[in-house]
């Protein structure tokens, strides 16, 4: 197989007044041996983290009150950071507590079974449902336990998948905390090199390229416009669920839908503003703020730890490089049959121990991929361990003794004023709010992709998609795609009530032609929700601006809103090839 990328796409540089580029996670080089990629790579990631912060920083003027005027999260692509800020910690348990919470009544081992595998030790019920008013606690009519997906309740940004031998002793266990729109971005670059990163990582070379790509209804190959190859499925063979053996399976990057760097992100952002509720209570604080799912590990604790930084007077942002990292476990009470460290059987894949940027040595541990694994020559296996005298029978054992993290950098400024908490909008007042532009072919194949899920809720794999700006030549015509967006008022097959839809400046065309309706979980979103998706013509001015361009959805008689950011990438004619850059 040969590869395509000969040199960076020639996107023009985002707002980086600063000179900041925003690193790879771990500052991770999977170029190492080809710097042109290498840089092609760093070009797309930087640009694929500004757009994120940019959209976090926005958060949801449309239909949600108190939920604008981000003022102390700082995009440092945009406003120059001092010389080596603070750093603060923040870190949660990497075992999903939502099970733990919602679930009290059930053993231990009920719990464990149901993180390492969606069902309970008679391998055929699965999660209980709980209440739709998690954070009103009032009575409600339940619903079923989510996020969806094949390991969807994985939600601390940890997932796992396990290699069982045929007398069900565990083997391997693959740890992973790498985001989603990293491979996305890695994909777009060299689809080649990601299937050398899945093979070597999970040490299967039976994994071909073809298994990685996205297929239509129809069972053809998807290509993806913004890079004239094959489009990448997230949720291939190879990483999906949470049993692994020769035939698939495999946990390469995260997969539950709110398990998203752009999720990360604008958790840290939304978090900023002060609010009535105070951050004494961590699930009080986070459905103040509405940034996220009460009783999880990562969220609350994220948003309290932040909101309590800037309460001092402080701005905050992500520490470069921007990333959700695994911590070493504490091994202090793993035992082995023979007296190894149990250590020993812990290996760093990808990712680093300990990380230098800048000359500065960042707090913490930079772990991407992790293994357990006993070799064979030990003749015994990881079911074999103990951990506090009890054999390690599930993954989430092991999970259970690490964290995980994010670090944050602060920045003196004044704490904005405190807010009541956000609220949902009325009806006569919201606007119509843009969630996501996507290629046509890619959006049809992906909502036509069910995913299974042990809890049998309908699934589209468009769930599973990212916020990665398409990628759109100067001089383009007659590009199909579609843009999706809530409460849009809009009535399929009634032009005459349909939204306008504009880009920022006048260089851009979109003309709807046909409207339709979704539900699905727009991506860092835990449950599904009702969209309406506008397919829409877009063509592009010869001399169009290059880079992130905002989108606007304007609902028939209503003035024009806040623009969401960063929905497309406009390069350079000629920047994209039949078979890449």
């Amino acid at each position: 197989m040969s590869s395509t990328v000969q040199s960076a796409p020639k996107t023009a540089p985002q707002p980086t007044g600063t000179g900041f580029q925003f690193l790879t996670p771990a500052t991770q080089q999977d170029f190492p041996d080809d710097p042109a990629k290498q840089a092609a790579l760093n070009t797309q990631w930087n640009t694929n983290v500004n757009g994120f912060t940019q959209q976090a920083i926005v958060r949801d003027p449309w239909n949600l009150t108190n939920a604008t005027g981000i003022t102390n999260y700082i995009n440092p692509a945009v406003t120059p950071l001092p010389p080596n800020p603070p750093l603060a910690q923040i870190q949660w348990n990497a075992f999903p507590n939502r099970i733990s919470y919602y679930f009290p009544h059930l053993s231990v081992n009920e719990v464990f079974s149901l993180a390492d595998t969606g069902y309970q030790l008679d391998g055929t019920t699965s999660f209980p449902d709980i209440t739709k008013n998690p954070c009103s606690g009032l009575p409600a009519k339940p619903k079923p336990y989510g996020p969806y997906g094949p390991r969807g309740w994985q939600d601390e940004y940890c997932e796992w998948a396990v290699t069982r031998n045929s007398s069900g002793q565990i083997t391997r266990i693959d740890f992973t905390c790498e985001n989603p729109e990293y491979w996305n971005s890695l994909w777009m670059i060299s689809p080649e090199r990601v299937l050398e990163l899945y093979r070597s990582t999970l040490n299967k070379d039976q994994i071909q390229l073809e298994d990685l790509y996205l297929y239509g209804p129809e069972g053809n190959i998807v290509t993806d416009p913004s890079t004239g190859r094959p489009a990448y499925n997230p949720l291939n063979k190879w990483n999906f669920g949470t049993a692994s053996d020769s035939n698939g399976g495999g946990a390469m990057h995260l997969t539950a839908t709110p398990n998203t760097l752009q999720t990360e992100i604008g958790e840290a952002a939304g978090t900023t503003s002060q609010r009535i509720s105070g951050n004494d209570n961590a699930n009080k604080l986070i459905c103040c703020d509405q940034t996220g799912q009460p009783h999880r590990n990562s969220d609350p604790n994220i948003g309290q730890s932040v909101n309590k930084l800037v309460a001092l007077n402080n701005a905050v942002t992500l520490a470069n490089p921007p990333g959700l990292y695994i911590q070493l476990p504490n091994f202090s009470g793993y035992a082995t049959p023979d007296g190894t460290p149990a250590s020993t059987f812990w290996t760093v894949v990808r990712g680093q121990e300990t990380l230098t940027v800048d000359g500065v040595t960042l707090p913490g541990n930079f772990i991407l991929h992790a293994t357990f694994e006993v070799p064979a020559s030990k003749n015994y296996t990881v079911s074999d361990i103990t951990i506090n005298g009890e054999p390690i029978q599930w993954a989430g054992q092991i999970a259970k003794t690490f964290d995980m993290q994010i670090v944050a950098a602060a920045v003196s400024q004044p704490a904005p004023a405190v807010q009541d908490c956000c609220k949902n909008t009325p009806p006569e007042s919201t606007y119509a709010q843009p969630l996501q532009l996507l290629y046509q072919d890619i959006f049809t194949a992906m909502a036509n992709t069910p995913v299974p899920n042990p809890v049998n809720e309908p699934m589209a794999l468009i769930s599973n998609s990212t916020l990665i700006a398409p990628l759109a030549e100067q001089g383009a015509s007659n590009l199909q795609m579609v843009l999706l967006g809530a409460t849009v008022q809009a009535t399929p097959g009634d032009p005459g009530s349909w939204p306008a839809v504009t880009f920022d400046g006048n260089d851009i065309t979109a003309t709807i032609t046909s409207v339709d309706t979704i539900t699905y979980a727009t991506p860092g979103n835990s449950y599904p929700s009702p969209a309406t998706a506008l397919f829409i013509n877009v063509s592009i001015n010869a001399d169009a601006q290059t880079g992130l361009r905002n989108v606007y959805i304007t609902n028939a008689g209503q003035p024009q809103q806040a623009a969401y950011p960063a929905a497309l990438n406009v390069v350079s004619a000629g920047t994209i090839k039949k078979g890449g850059y």
